[in-house]
């Protein structure tokens, strides 16, 4: 059985956390319907949230 750890810290209320876990930290800027990540091992990613349950997503970093 395996155990994992996440905590998330809001440093700008509905504005910017960062979420701590047991595999390293990540940045979030932004809201429930865009924002944009920035993790420890140098992946990015942006999300937008659209109305009618559509979503788009697009993850860029280290390969």
């Amino acid at each position: 059985m395996s155990f994992y750890y996440h905590k998330r810290i809001t440093i700008i209320p509905k504005l910017l956390h960062l979420n701590i876990g047991s595999h390293g930290w990540s940045w979030t800027l932004g809201g429930r319907r865009a924002h944009l990540t920035r993790d420890s091992h140098g992946h990015r990613s942006a999300s937008v949230r659209l109305p009618g349950g559509f979503s788009w997503r697009r993850r860029s970093g280290r390969h």
